[in-house]
């Protein structure tokens, strides 16, 4: 855990005090063995779930903490985000349904069976993939881990990836960086 996609920071600068708060953060999280095993599923392109995870919660740590919101339970809730342990593409979904509703329910099972899970961190696992689902968040902390995970898939499969964005997650992501 040294760096996210898309940012010139890394984790292991002791002079960049947000850095090393947010892995004060997410370290129990980052370190516990089943969350670990997430280092073995292919994410996107070229990515990991767990890297991906990591990115997502850096830029929701970010975006929350600056837009005065609980950017703590933000950050653990999108490192949680999607910790299933199964390859979809192979079958192995533990559950019938489609994936972008079953996934982040097998994800929220895991999080509480692992760590203890605050409203605003159930809401960032449960609801992140508004809007692929009609359930929306209910709070601001989940909806910007929502649009933080639409913007990491974007820079995670290239640049081409942002540009098929939904309208929504674009003006959502200029609003949070302005």
């Amino acid at each position: 855990m040294t760096k996210v996609v898309g940012s010139k920071r890394t984790f292991t600068d002791v002079t960049d005090e947000e850095a090393i708060e947010f892995v004060d953060i997410v370290s129990d999280i980052v370190a516990h063995e089943e969350y670990q095993k997430m280092k073995n599923y292919t994410h996107h392109i070229g990515y990991t779930r767990y890297q991906h995870c990591l990115n997502v919660a850096w830029y929701s740590y970010l975006w929350c903490k600056r837009s005065g919101l609980n950017y703590k339970s933000a950050a653990r809730g999108a490192m949680l985000h999607d910790f299933y342990l199964y390859d979809q593409h192979k079958g192995e979904q533990p559950i019938p349904g489609r994936h972008v509703e079953v996934h982040p329910m097998v994800a929220l099972a895991n999080a509480n069976k692992y760590f203890e899970v605050d409203d605003v961190m159930y809401d960032c696992i449960a609801h992140h993939m508004f809007p692929s689902t009609s359930i929306r968040p209910t709070t601001m902390e989940g909806y910007i881990v929502s649009i933080a995970d639409k913007y990491c898939a974007g820079l995670e499969v290239g640049k081409t990836g942002v540009d098929y964005m939904s309208p929504y997650v674009k003006e959502a992501i200029k609003k949070i960086t302005e």
